[in-house]
């Protein structure tokens, strides 16, 4: 029997009509267009007696757009979860969804059988009944099951459902379109998620960090005579530019195993050094750590150093990365840099720009972390690392560099 919309009080629903996959534009045009010309050929399934169109939401706006005639199926339900779940499978099973849509439906399809398994349970409860069984239809929906009666993968299920999961309906809309991947769109949830993580970290972690004075501590001695005014196993960084000339090789390997004792485990050593003993540096620097990268550190400009004994002009320093144990930290990349022709040597004949130090820092480490530096020289790195919210135990044998890293680190607001 054919209708009109006066005729038949047909009722959207809005939940239910949440669960149809919109058409594109030019999907919804061509259906128009096909319905102009054929009229409304497939019935309309309304749930009965409650007159709800549950299929069929594009062909009744159209029908009641241009007054055209339509015919309805009726069809029944237990209840209104039972007629959702209809619903789903109807749309899994005719329609020509995108990957992204299917695993949607197949989401929602777990929440609803998990709502039906749940109201089952505390009616049974409520009758006194214990040991309840849920029915093996609810315990089979896991990820595998979802990813069958989606026809996609286990792995799409996952990434879509996180990218639900974040809320970011200009995403989630994407994705819906084919405008984005699902797994661009699952990196960029992941990426948000763990910047989101670590910002909050940051903020917790300062909002209990001790002042500039309390959380710094100078020790002049050699490194060889530090002892207990560094605990083991205490420190998270050791951040250090040790002298380069031949003469003073024997501190590499003093400073391997000094930091052998006071670093955390899977702590780590990064030595700025220079090139002409490289060999030899990473062998001592490895008697008691493990090798774990050779990094860049640019210095651009037109102050190169003159290494007159090998006849190079350098822009450049290695930076010897050593671990305790193994590293299992963020991805790094392997250049740093300062700010162009900022050579900085107004506090120590060997010092480095805070620039250069900045950057280190700031790649390398996490806000609160304690940063040691056993040939400080004038505090560069320390005044950087207390800048930057980090924690600082500066150590050097030089009275006149201790006092000079104080006054620094005393300027500091």
């Amino acid at each position: 029997m054919g209708y009109f919309e006066e005729e038949l009080k047909v009722n959207v629903d809005s939940e239910f009509k949440d669960l149809i996959p919109p058409l594109t534009r030019e999907e919804y045009v061509g259906l128009e267009q096909s319905i102009l010309v054929e009229g409304v050929r497939d019935p309309l399934v309304v749930w009965m007696p409650e007159d709800v169109l549950v299929d069929g939401h594009n062909r009744f706006d159209i029908a009641g757009k241009y007054k055209l005639e339509y015919q309805v199926r009726e069809i029944e339900f237990k209840d209104k979860s039972h007629a959702k779940l209809w619903i789903i499978d109807n749309q899994l099973n005719r329609r020509n969804l995108g990957i992204f849509v299917k695993a949607e439906l197949a989401l929602k399809k777990k929440e609803l059988i998990s709502k039906q398994a749940k109201q089952r349970q505390r009616l049974s409860q409520g009758r006194g009944q214990k040991g309840v069984q849920i029915s093996a239809e609810v315990k089979g929906e896991t990820r595998d099951e979802l990813a069958k009666i989606a026809n996609v993968s286990h792995d799409t299920i996952c990434k879509t459902e996180k990218i639900i999961d974040s809320r970011d309906e200009n995403l989630i809309n994407q994705c819906r379109k084919g405008e984005k991947t699902i797994n661009k769109a699952y990196k960029e949830v992941k990426a948000k998620t763990k910047e989101k993580e670590r910002e909050t970290k940051i903020e917790e972690i300062l909002e209990i960090l001790p002042e500039v004075s309390e959380r710094c501590q100078l020790i002049n001695k050699p490194i060889e005579e530090v002892g207990a005014e560094i605990p083991d196993e205490s420190v998270d960084w050791i951040i250090t530019d040790p002298p380069y000339p031949k003469e003073y090789l024997p501190l590499y390997e003093q400073l391997s195993k000094f930091a052998e004792r006071v670093l955390k485990p899977r702590g780590s050593l990064i030595c700025m050094v220079g090139q002409s003993y490289l060999p030899q540096l990473t062998q001592l620097l490895g008697t008691h750590l493990t090798y774990q990268w050779i990094l860049s550190y640019l210095t651009p400009g037109g102050q190169a150093v003159q290494l007159w004994d090998r006849k190079v002009n350098t822009f450049w320093k290695p930076l010897l990365w050593y671990v305790k144990g193994e590293y299992n930290g963020e991805w790094l990349g392997d250049v740093c840099k300062s700010d162009t022709n900022d050579n900085d040597k107004a506090y120590h004949k060997w010092g480095q720009s805070e620039s250069g130090m900045g950057d280190i820092i700031e790649r390398f480490t996490m806000v609160g972390d304690v940063i040691c530096d056993p040939f400080c020289g004038a505090g560069t790195t320390g005044v950087v690392a207390l800048q930057l919210n980090r924690k600082f135990i500066g150590i050097d044998k030089s009275e006149e560099s201790i006092e000079k890293t104080k006054t620094r680190i005393s300027e500091i607001r």
